[in-house]
């Protein structure tokens, strides 16, 4: 670890979870001893994370442990034990007026519904054996409505739920395939937009990854699958099969986490899986959603809020002033809030079941309190289950909002109001709800509490973040190699950013910022560099000492820009951000920036500050260059060294044979071979190719700028990211495989059997060429506006093909002025 790192607290993205010695469990056998985190869920109650893992093998209950920040946890012991629950999958916990409720699928054999009165248990099982699936999850929506989901063949089934313990209709929510076996689903609702995570295609595969899905639709609408995706996928030896997520809200009020696991090692058959609890940041621009991540180095802990106290563990006075003002009491906090930021209060309350003559028990919360004449407050009507959001300014109370709450609301219970305060409005939930919102400008900065009359208060997890919708985004560290949203920049004029002139209208994502930020069709910003020394700077977190080249996806880039690239204020670098068209279909396109950026492995700022030209930004991806670039030439001709004959720089999947210095594919098997580095990014490939036999199902061909393939029985046949030059019966395509394979191109081609094609392609930046027979014009030719510009190279053939390769070399292009 490097010496900034070193001064932060920081956590490394995959976590051991212990077993420890609990009153009642002291002859547990796995007292000491590491717990697989596999399938993890986190909920969070009373500002307290609690982590309930799929049971280890052959056990019949299930464990959990409690965190205050999301990184040191607690074993909690065993809280629900029973012979039903063994090896009980994906256990999930849901809070609702005053219990929890668990479901969990134990040996995937259908699902149960437990309940408790506390999270740690005991839980005991409400229902006989519900069915559906595997991996189900609970949302419950703003009208209080709740739904569940669980996994299915072509993508996730839903159902309303009338009760905690009764499920309706199943329905398939369109878009939320991964294309084969999809589990795991998470919903989460953020702005308005409903969020689904899912997670394919088999646990005990490599590429295990996590996607994600958007609805305008409602919780069993229709849902669609944006470009960024998967949003998790790593198949190195050693961190790999990441999937199973759940999504929690950070310590700071603003942050949003996701955990899932990572599959280091399978083990022996009945001892289980070598799974471990990961965790990294989302983060959010407008409907996009995209994780800091995967990382598997030190990161930064997660913030905690600006002010936080259990009251029932550090009672009143220490954080708050007591105030009487007419019949009600209040207790106000003595440290206030910034103009904006996120509060958070869990209470429950108990009144007379006759109230005092003309008495109406009220309980309810305060914000943005200046003095006893200015303040906001919310207000929970106990007998007629209402919220009203109202302002008291200059001793005038004035009632801006009404909603109505369950009727089967139990306000003796434990119940969760959250504000969130910008310059432009206030939004308030109830119990995970949103309820209410408003414009109130005549509040600013001020200090939290509570207010209540005719009925005692019980106050416990109280806190304010001085962070807001989103705006925790900004100033985190983001992973390089790693994507980074150009909104993401940190707070500040002079600090984040800096322009020569003010756009004419208030932009729409941070409208406190004199800079122009325009909206995409897609509902996500990009941000517009206009003027020479305009920039913008990021925090950064360099996994190692390496060079990094960048990727810009940018629109309306008629003309190269010239941009600067300084690390802690030091210029490092000038990168060329060449001039491209647009993509029609979405208005944005995705160019390699020419030039190389030097990074050493700690935090830093990064800035990008523009020397001539200029850019309208929607994201960038940097990423680690090889070390042999920028020329390399790899040979297939040299002759094979390995015991079974192969080339040694390459890796096989499937069956492969040498002959006559060249690869053959077997019949029979799908079947694949790499060689060179993920690092790679533009080269041309020229190659030799007989192909014995293909059809228009089975075909055979060249794979470019690949990573992240995988195999697996019950995996997609496409897995893997990259793009392939495949020949079947007529015909030659450019098909992108996304663990999926969209055809770009299409071109016909009659090759006559086991007669010699010669092949050669161009990956530049971000079109691909392909040339046949020394053709000086290309057959096929695509520049991808999302595009892969670096990986390996290999060869592929389908189960009912064969091929020969020959002649297979590689050669850098050298990078364009």
């Amino acid at each position: 670890m490097t010496q900034k790192l070193k001064d932060r607290e920081t956590y490394k993205n995959w976590m051991s979870l212990t077993v420890d010695k609990k009153a009642g469990y002291e002859d547990d056998a796995l007292n000491g001893k590491n717990y697989p985190g596999g399938d993890p869920f986190v909920m969070k109650h009373n500002g307290i994370y609690y982590l309930y893992p799929s049971t280890h093998f052959n056990l019949s209950d299930i464990r959990a442990w409690s965190s205050e920040d999301l990184i040191h946890w607690n074993y909690e012991g065993i809280v629900a034990q029973d012979d039903r629950l063994k090896m009980a999958y994906a256990p999930e916990v849901t809070y609702w007026n005053g219990y929890f409720y668990m479901v969990t699928s134990p040996g995937g054999n259908g699902h149960y519904v437990l309940k408790s009165d506390r999270p740690t248990g005991p839980f005991t099982v409400e229902t006989t054996n519900v069915g559906m699936s595997i991996d189900g999850s609970i949302f419950i929506d703003d009208d209080g409505k709740w739904y569940f989901y669980y996994s299915g063949r072509n993508g996730i089934r839903g159902r309303e739920m009338t009760t905690p313990l009764t499920f309706g209709t199943e329905r398939i929510l369109p878009g939320t395939s991964m294309n084969h076996w999809t589990e795991g689903p998470f919903l989460l609702k953020r702005n308005g937009t409903y969020f689904m995570t899912q997670t394919g295609n088999h646990l005990m595969s490599k590429g295990y990854r996590i996607n994600y899905s958007v609805s305008k639709d409602g919780p069993l609408g229709k849902f669609v699958t944006p470009y960024n995706n998967p949003i998790i996928i790593n198949t190195d030896n050693g961190f790999h099969g990441l999937g199973h997520s759940s999504t929690v809200l950070g310590p700071d009020l603003d942050s949003y986490y996701i955990v899932y696991h990572n599959n280091k090692n399978p083990v022996a058959p009945g001892i289980g899986h070598d799974r471990y609890f990961n965790i990294d940041k989302l983060v959010f621009n407008g409907d996009k959603m995209d994780v800091l991540g995967p990382t598997n180095f030190p990161q930064v802990v997660p913030n905690r809020a600006s002010f936080y106290t259990w009251i029932q563990r550090d009672g009143v006075e220490r954080h708050f002033d007591k105030l009487t003002q007419g019949k009600s009491t209040m207790m106000v906090s003595k440290t206030g809030t910034l103009e904006s930021y996120t509060a958070e209060f869990n209470f429950k309350a108990a009144w007379e079941s006759k109230p005092t003559e003309g008495g109406k028990p009220l309980t309810g919360v305060l914000f943005s309190y200046e003095n006893e004449s200015h303040y906001g407050m919310v207000s929970v009507h106990v007998l007629e289950k209402k919220l009203e959001l109202a302002s008291v300014i200059h001793n005038e109370s004035r009632s801006i909002a009404v909603a109505s709450l369950p009727e089967d609301m139990d306000l003796t219970k434990l119940h969760t109001i959250r504000i969130e305060k910008d310059r432009q409005k206030v939004t308030v939930y109830f119990d995970g709800m949103h309820k209410l919102d408003a414009e109130m400008n005549d509040l600013a900065a001020g200090r939290i509490g509570y207010v209540y009359e005719d009925c005692v208060l019980m106050p416990d997890y109280t806190a304010f973040s001085d962070e807001v919708n989103g705006s925790s985004d900004f100033d985190a560290y983001k992973p390089v190699p790693g994507s980074i949203e150009a909104v993401h920049y940190l707070k500040g004029n002079g600090r984040g950013y800096s322009a020569k002139q003010k756009p004419e209208a208030e932009n729409p994502f941070r409208p406190e910022d004199g800079i122009r930020i325009d909206k995409t069709d897609g509902n996500s910003y990009l941000v517009h560099l206009n003027h020479k020394g305009d920039w913008l700077q990021y925090n950064i977190n360099v996994q190692e000492d390496a060079t990094y080249g960048i990727d810009f996806r940018v629109r309306g880039q008629n003309k190269a820009a010239e941009l600067e690239v300084y690390a802690d204020d030091k210029r490092i670098a000038t990168i060329v951000v060449p001039p491209t068209e647009d993509d029609p279909r979405n208005g944005w396109v995705k160019v390699k920036g020419i030039g190389s950026i030097p990074l050493h492995a700690d935090l830093h700022t990064l800035k990008l500050k523009v020397k001539s030209g200029e850019i309208k930004l929607l994201d960038f991806n940097m990423y680690k260059l090889g070390m042999e670039m920028p020329y390399r030439s790899v040979e297939l001709t040299k002759v094979g060294n390995r015991a079974d004959g192969l080339y040694s720089d390459w890796t096989y999947t499937g069956n492969w044979s040498i002959s006559n210095q060249g690869l053959t594919s077997a019949p029979g098997v799908n079947s694949m071979a790499f060689t060179g580095e993920t690092t790679w990014s533009d080269y041309e490939v020229e190659a030799d190719l007989i192909v014995s036999k293909a059809s228009l199902q089975d075909d055979v061909g060249i794979v470019i700028r690949a990573s992240n393939e995988s195999t697996h029985k019950d995996q997609v046949s496409d897995a893997l990211m990259g793009y392939y030059i495949s020949f079947a019966s007529g015909s030659v395509a450019l098909k992108k495989l996304n663990y999926n394979a969209t055809v770009l191109e299409r071109a016909n081609f009659s090759f006559q059997k086991d007669k010699k094609v010669r092949v050669k392609i161009q990956a530049e930046g971000s079109t691909i060429r392909v040339y046949l027979e020394n053709s000086p014009k290309p057959v096929l030719q695509y520049t991808d506006s999302d595009a892969f510009t670096t990986g390996k190279v290999g060869v592929r053939s389908m189960a009912n093909a064969t091929a020969f390769f020959e002649r297979f070399i590689i050669k850098s292009l050298p990078e364009q002025p």
